[in-house]
């Protein structure tokens, strides 16, 4: 366990940033003829995009500033908006093509789901008694952590209204709760059994027989899992109610990262793509309402991304990840059935 205040780029807060602008990377037309070329010869080559090389996806023209983006999300602040994206010259498919590879420069995309999708398409499919995954719904999303190292989001169409994006510093939530309520930090570190939401790996049963930290420390560096629903829904599972102590911790937690003073909040507007560390970034969204007209729904790309080399973080936490995103079990859709413990 760490006690130690943590003085880091990445322990920021929300009122440290005036507007977008202090985070952004604006794309300039070379970089866009970059993204051109890897369009270009992914069409040439005719593998799909997984498929498609190192050498095809690389963009040696702007490598240099890849490195350095990459640098910002694992050593530095670990948050920044990239914005100009071509959304209104590429198709959908051009525009995944150059979004994976511009990925790539990061870290290689890992499975966001059951489903297998290492480019996924954020947009609410949900429908009426379904409890489906979050960013298939419209529902408001409270501040979580998702999966592996990095976690991106590139929008194409905004909603109607709503989707107000939110992002905090876990290592400034840790800050303050070593700061105010030291007490606590030993739950967070020894951690929680979580819920699989029925997207368990083969052999799991539905919540998690090992502990998952809130906060771990591993070579000198904080990192952060949390989704307190899925600590809630285990509890519930297994009937072991969660103590005095350990409920308290998860109380303060959520009321530091629900200060005003701690979240950067912004739209992502069309042809912005959001890239965090999460790890030591939580994220959400505010519920949207969506346009009537198919063509018009909001729609964003996403990719999680495993960073080489990989952050270090304690193995738990490693372990709830795992080595490439989510079991993939061919299923075509999210929504989960408690009854049947399985999401279809």
């Amino acid at each position: 366990m760490h006690t130690a205040i943590i003085d880091h780029p990445s322990a920021w807060k929300g009122s440290d940033f005036a507007s977008p602008d202090d985070v952004s990377f604006d794309l300039e037309d070379r970089h866009r003829d970059a993204l051109w070329s890897v369009v270009r010869r992914a069409r040439e080559s005719g593998r799909s995009l997984q498929e498609l090389t190192e050498a095809e996806t690389a963009m040696p023209e702007i490598a240099e500033e890849l490195r350095a983006l990459r640098h910002e999300l694992m050593e530095g602040r670990g948050l920044l908006l990239v914005r100009g994206w071509p959304v209104d010259e590429m198709t959908h498919d051009e525009l995944g093509m150059a979004y994976w590879a511009f990925g790539a420069g990061f870290g290689r995309g890992v499975s966001q789901s059951p489903m297998g999708d290492r480019l996924g398409y954020v947009i609410d499919v949900s429908k009426p008694g379904k409890r489906e995954r979050g960013y298939r719904s419209a529902k408001e999303l409270n501040l979580h952590t998702d999966s592996d190292d990095i976690v991106s989001l590139l929008c194409i169409r905004e909603a109607m209204s709503g989707g107000e994006s939110r992002l905090v510093s876990s290592v400034a939530v840790y800050n303050e709760i070593a700061r105010e309520r030291p007490d606590l930090l030993e739950p967070l570190f020894a951690g929680y059994h979580y819920h699989w939401f029925g997207e368990q790996p083969p052999g799991q049963g539905p919540v998690t027989d090992y502990p998952v930290p809130v906060f771990g420390y591993e070579k000198d560096r904080l990192s952060c899992v949390f989704l307190r629903e899925f600590i809630r829904m285990a509890a519930e599972e297994t009937g072991v109610p969660l103590d005095a102590r350990q409920n308290e911790a998860l109380d303060v937690f959520t009321q530091v990262i629900e200060r005003d003073a701690m979240q950067f909040r912004f739209h992502l507007r069309p042809g912005w793509a959001s890239f965090i560390n999460n790890y030591t970034v939580l994220h959400s969204r505010t519920s949207f309402e969506d346009w009537p007209q198919d063509d018009r729904k909001r729609l964003l790309l996403r990719l999680w991304l495993k960073a080489d080399p990989p952050r270090p973080v304690v193995a738990n936490q490693r372990r709830y990840y795992g080595d490439d995103g989510m079991h993939v079990d061919g299923r075509t859709e999210t929504w989960f059935d408690p009854d049947r413990q399985v999401a279809r």
